[in-house]
């Protein structure tokens, strides 16, 4: 059994949750992580990762990223309430806005938003995505402190024209439709596909839709390749569930709020053969985006938008087979708008014109030491500035300005076909965002008074071993810590001026540790029939280092260790026929942190989270492929009134995050046809 199969079956424990088998064959092509500097085989890279091809993909049927990182590590994501409700991840129990998102290595982040929402993130034209857990900001700048996921388009294909389309239907109004098709030849290629999707969530009035659409074209001339992309994506979804302000604290359903958001991203990219060791690679790429979030009974909104221009240029030499080096240039421009600013002579909100300039260097090299060992190792560099504009004066200011250095360093050792071992460390870095910086100067002035701040900063260590056992067994344990320094805090004014002053503002003040342990253990077998299980369990820990004691154990500077279960549990199972499959998964998702939506106290939640699903294809034909799907199994039907009353609160499998209701039972029938 050599390198090239274990590279498969380690791809293949990284979806472990997944209860799901793809085909797997001896002396296949070797798996290949592409979110490093240049893609590299995954048993040679000093982290932790998991990938999902496309067939995967599709057999699991995640509509978002949300839902399909749900799958890759259970208790991950937290999603406050049902389709198209606000999704935030925890990766390695650092918080929700230390992770960056991807797309075809240009980050798709909003930059008026504290963290991404991937829940509103759609996955067609999506053909493979990967989770490279821990910091990676020497390749992708602020925000990787957990960790990257990094979605690639479909691309070129086989050669000829094929396609699929798809039709679904289920439960509360569910029903669905896509197509996509690929078209290659000499000459060029092309991809292209749409979706839609309407589905209910068992409340009153409270509907969910979402369209979303892709086109993708490329072709060669000579050492050159040249790609071309668009993209959008839109979806709208009630949220009747809120809290009463002051002076009631209660909870109010009002089926009429609804939030929007939408993305769209155009652009090419070239690669550039300069000579057989020096590849030149480019990508331009623009991106827009808006969001509406409610703040009112009757869709009073606080809409946002943005758009940003970014140019990725980067250089490949590989003087020697034991040596590669990257060099990278990026340049950021963000433009944006919101309504974070407040007048205090007459209470209102003031929209404002936020302007983001981000210019960075890196340099990343990896060097094959022995035969099977590999050294990584990079260095970055980032500055950035904000100006800010008020919308009804014209008033324009410096917001802020701040400037970050990061390393990372890693060695990966394949000891045996059958045994990798991997350890790395690295420091990562987070700028303040467009918000924080508006807020502070907001409050700057009002009261003549300074507010600056400055990056997040941390330091990570991984270590880890992945491999096989008797052709059989396959197996993962990883352990990391990470310290996360000069916390961005949000310090509520409480001074109770008349008027209010309106001098709430953002400050770097405390810190955290975050660590975990993770094993997961899976076995195949049979021909004809195969089958098999996967386990994963981790136990993690996100403690306050500064506010840890009795006197403000449920202090507002708390909030930083919210929603990192302190264990969670999946165990899936698969048996699959040559025309059929069916597979089964439950997870369960232990006691964590959260803020009480009333009191807005840290609160320890006493119950776990369990969720069961499972699923059934058949192929009555050739190339037409029939599903069933039940997800959210166990989970109660809650009426209005039984979240008004707060009757489930308690109640692990009624609620994910506190204060909302976990996503109902689910079942789902799709057809989808292949040419």
């Amino acid at each position: 059994m050599g390198i090239p199969r274990i590279s498969s079956l380690l791809a293949a424990v990284s979806v472990l949750s997944s209860g799901a088998e793809p085909e797997r064959k001896l002396g296949e092509a070797t798996v290949t992580v592409s979110a490093e500097a240049q893609p590299v085989e995954v048993t040679r890279t000093p982290g932790p990762v998991r990938i999902v091809e496309a067939e995967e993909l599709a057999r699991l049927g995640s509509r978002t990223l949300a839902e399909l990182l749900a799958v890759l590590q259970p208790g991950a994501v937290m999603a406050s309430g049902g389709p198209g409700a606000n999704a935030s991840a925890f990766l390695n129990g650092t918080l929700s806005r230390n992770v960056v998102v991807l797309l075809d290595g240009l980050r798709l982040n909003d930059p008026t938003a504290i963290s991404p929402d991937l829940g509103a993130l759609s996955l067609v034209g999506i053909g493979r995505v990967e989770l490279v857990l821990g910091p990676s900001s020497v390749l992708y700048g602020s925000d990787a402190i957990g960790g990257v996921i990094a979605l690639t388009s479909l691309g070129k294909g086989a050669d000829g024209f094929h396609g699929q389309a798809g039709l679904k239907a289920g439960t509360k109004g569910l029903r669905g439709a896509s197509t996509r098709v690929q078209l290659a030849s000499a000459l060029g290629w092309l991809a292209a596909g749409a979706e839609a999707q309407k589905q209910g969530s068992g409340f009153p009035d409270d509907a969910f839709r979402q369209a979303g659409g892709f086109l993708r074209l490329g072709t060669t001339l000579g050492p050159v390749d040249l790609t071309g992309f668009y993209r959008n994506s839109g979806q709208t979804a009630s949220l009747p569930f809120t809290t009463l302000a002051w002076p009631g604290f209660g909870r109010s359903y009002e089926p009429q709020r609804e939030t929007s958001a939408r993305q769209e991203s155009w652009g090419a990219s070239l690669r550039w053969s300069l000579a057989p060791s020096l590849v030149l690679e480019n990508t331009l790429q623009a991106l827009s985006g808006s969001t509406g979030d409610p703040s009112g009974p009757l869709r009073q909104q606080t809409d946002r938008s943005f758009r940003r221009a970014e140019d990725q240029l980067t250089l490949h030499w590989t003087p020697s087979k034991a040596l590669r080096l990257s060099a990278r240039l990026e340049a950021r421009e963000d433009v944006s708008h919101a309504k974070n600013y407040y007048d205090p002579a007459t209470f209102a909100a003031v929209s404002y014109r936020g302007e983001g300039r981000d210019l960075a260097g890196a340099l990343e090299a990896r060097w094959t030491v022995l035969e099977g060992l590999d050294w990584v190792a990079g260095l970055r560099h980032d500055a950035g500035h904000r100006d800010l504009t008020r919308q009804d004066t014209g008033q324009r200011s410096r917001a802020g300005s701040a400037e970050a250095g990061t390393w990372r360093s890693g060695l990966n050792w394949v000891v045996a076909p059958e045994l990798r071992l991997y350890a790395s460390a690295g420091q990562g870095f987070r700028m303040p965002n467009t918000t924080e910086f508006a807020l502070n100067a907001q409050a700057e002035n009002q009261d003549g008074k300074t507010y600056p701040v400055a990056p997040e900063r941390s330091r990570t260590l991984q270590v880890g071993a992945t491999g096989l056992l008797a052709g059989h067994w396959e197996y993962r344990l990883e352990a990391q810590r990470t310290r996360i320094s000069n916390l961005l805090a949000y310090v509520y004014d409480t001074s109770f001026a008349y008027p209010p002053l309106f001098t709430s503002h953002y400050a770097n003040q405390g810190s955290i540790r975050a660590q975990s342990l993770e094993g997961a253990l899976g076995w195949r077998g049979g021909t004809d029939l195969a089958y098999g299980w996967d386990l994963i369990l981790r136990s993690q820990e996100t403690r306050d280092l500064d506010h840890n004691t009795e006197a403000d154990r449920f202090g507002q500077q708390n909030t930083a260790i919210v929603r990192h279960p302190f264990f969670t549990g999946s165990l899936a199972g698969f048996a699959q026929g040559k025309r059929w499959r069916a597979d089964v998964r439950i997870d369960r998702v232990g006691a964590r942190y959260d803020i009480h939506d009333t009191t807005y106290q840290v609160i320890a939640t006493g119950r776990p989270y369990r969720d069961f699903s499972l699923g059934g294809a058949f192929e009555p034909m050739q190339s037409l492929t029939l599903a069933l799907r039940g997800e959210h199994l166990l989970q109660p039907r809650q009426s209005v009134q039984d979240w008004l009353s707060g009757r489930y609160d308690q109640n692990g499998d009624a609620a994910l995050v506190y204060g909302f209701p976990a996503p109902g039972p689910r079942w789902t029938l799709s057809a989808t046809w292949r040419w």
